[in-house]
């Protein structure tokens, strides 16, 4: 080969070097960063550049294991802190000497606080770090909850919830966010598992959780356990959770926001430190001083696959909070049950849920594996992949086996209000309880999972994005489920909400289908 051929061979390999990582840098791909950040080194005789391979994530499984799970442990403390509260509102409606119509404002309050917060956070973590986000947050939550514990008055109470909301609703985003930063789409869906898990099982248990306290103690103790909770979440957050967002660390290797073993390991080992690129160190301090871009996770919404996926995803939620809303009510009318005993009568759909998620995670990895090794990816890559082709059908990976969740989901909530309407045994819509709680947890994880894959470098902004959704979905379900039932029966209702659901089927052919041109044009 000439030595004009070699000289242009190298600066290929420098521009694709560089292209590398400028994506790192940004964070703003479509697809992930690769799962080889590549580094150059000079030689000394040749003077030429030559990539280096390294790992995806340097953490070792059982280091991202440990992440994944604070991150889920995290993520709980939004929708825990919100049914906790449930079983209180009688009790608070007595010592404030107020109706339990105006305490119920304080629920409307904390979902809309919960539904439009995170777009704030999300795109703050996505640019100045997951750490310093996280530490704020809970500690903003932590403060909040001593106020709510020792509120004088019902005015102070409702303005401390919303602002307790504020601080709490950020968790979720952020742990979804360290989850995508670590995880490559072949693993991606098992790492989720175990944060929706979390989530879902922490809505189920948190009314019986707070119906216990409420009934043993006081109700302002079930803030005295959140700060609890909180406090916990900061020394977690503070000494055992790495900096993980790419932009900042790459896969890990560069130590940004550190913990203190972290800190006090690179001011041992001065030397190590003064190696390091000073380029790296320049680019992490220019972060802070960029301002984030707080209407990102409105401007997503713009695209067609995303208000597909986001759809689907809100639509089961609301169904998941139409279940939890209407058991109390209708288990107490129509088996006599009192407050403790419906508070138990969560615990299939607790277990349902966890299960569920489980399963589904397991599923969306051999999905994943099954399409690419179609695509002729290797094993090796499949399980190391951090960066998809932009052919790669994505969708097809995701929702090949999502009609079986679906389809449980629809005839399940259908079946469950004839069991009510026809007053079953307990032992029946428990058991639905269960299915519905396995099926809408798959359906969760598997919209989750695919928004990521989408957009990796902007997991949290794109995670607030599904929250002002779902919640928003979940609010409306709330409000209008029992007028529906007043005027046309538990029967017809459920009926009426399982078809609503059957009409997301279509979503999933025009996702796969027209799935890769739409994001296609989103790159161009």
């Amino acid at each position: 080969m000439s030595t004009k051929e070699e000289t242009t061979d190298n600066n290929d390999e420098n521009t694709k070097s560089n292209e590398t990582l400028n994506n790192l840098e940004s964070g703003n791909g479509e697809y992930p960063c690769s799962s080889t950040a590549f580094s150059t080194c000079h030689t000394k005789d040749t003077h030429s550049e030559t990539l280096i391979e390294e790992p995806h994530c340097i953490h070792r499984p059982l280091k991202k294991l440990m992440i994944a799970c604070i991150g889920s442990f995290t993520g709980i403390i939004s929708p825990f802190s919100s049914t906790i509260y449930y079983p209180a509102l009688t009790p608070i409606s007595e010592d404030f000497n107020v109706t339990v119509t105006l305490v119920n404002l304080t629920v409307t309050m904390y979902m809309i606080f919960q539904a439009f917060s995170p777009s704030f956070w999300g795109p703050i973590a996505d640019l100045w770090g997951r750490r310093p986000i996280f530490l704020l947050t809970l500690s903003i939550y932590s403060a909040v909850c001593i106020g709510l514990a020792m509120a004088p008055n019902f005015s102070a109470f409702l303005v401390l919830r919303m602002l307790q909301a504020f601080g709490s609703s950020s968790s979720g985003a952020l742990g979804a966010g360290v989850i995508g930063d670590i995880t490559t789409p072949s693993e991606r869906g098992a790492y989720f598992s175990i944060y929706t898990s979390c989530v879902m099982a922490t809505t189920a248990f948190g009314p019986i959780v707070g119906g216990a306290i409420a009934q043993q103690l006081s109700w302002r103790w079930v803030f005295w356990v959140l700060l609890i909770i909180g406090v916990v979440s900061i020394l977690v957050v503070l000494f055992f959770l790495p900096e993980t967002l790419r932009s900042l660390v790459g896969n890990g290797s560069i130590i940004v926001n550190p913990t203190p073993q972290q800190w006090i390991q690179r001011k041992i080992s001065k030397s190590k430190v003064q190696n390091q690129p000073t380029e790296n160190t320049t680019k992490t301090f220019s972060q802070y001083r960029r301002l984030p871009n707080f209407i990102q996770p409105f401007m997503v919404l713009r695209y067609p696959d995303v208000i597909l996926v986001l759809t689907i995803n809100g639509c089961y939620y609301a169904i998941l909070f139409v279940y939890m809303t209407t058991t109390p009510t209708h288990f107490q009318n129509i088996y006599g049950l009192n407050t403790l005993e419906v508070g138990l009568c969560y615990i299939p759909y607790g277990i349902g849920s966890v299960v569920g998620s489980f399963i589904a995670g397991r599923i969306l990895n051999r999905d994943f594996k099954i399409i690419a090794e179609k695509q002729g990816m290797q094993p090796d890559e499949v399980k190391k992949s951090g960066k998809l082709d932009p052919d790669f059908p994505i969708y097809r990976a995701r929702l090949r086996s999502a009609w079986i969740q679906f389809t449980i989901s629809q005839l399940v909530t259908i079946a469950y209000g004839w069991t009510l309407y026809v007053q079953a045994h307990l032992a029946v819509p428990l058991v639905l309880q269960f299915i519905v709680g396995l099926s809408i947890a798959s359906v969760l994880n598997c919209c989750q999972t695919l928004m990521v894959d989408l957009f990796p470098g902007r997991s949290a902004s794109i995670t607030a994005t599904g929250n002002i959704i779902k919640s928003s979905l979940g609010a409306l379900a709330t409000a209008t489920v029992e007028p529906g039932i007043e005027s046309i029966g538990l029967g017809y209702m459920f009926t009426t909400l399982g078809l609503i659901l059957m009409i997301s089927n279509a979503f999933i052919p025009v996702l796969i289908k027209y799935g890769p041109g739409w994001s296609a044009k989103r790159r161009e």
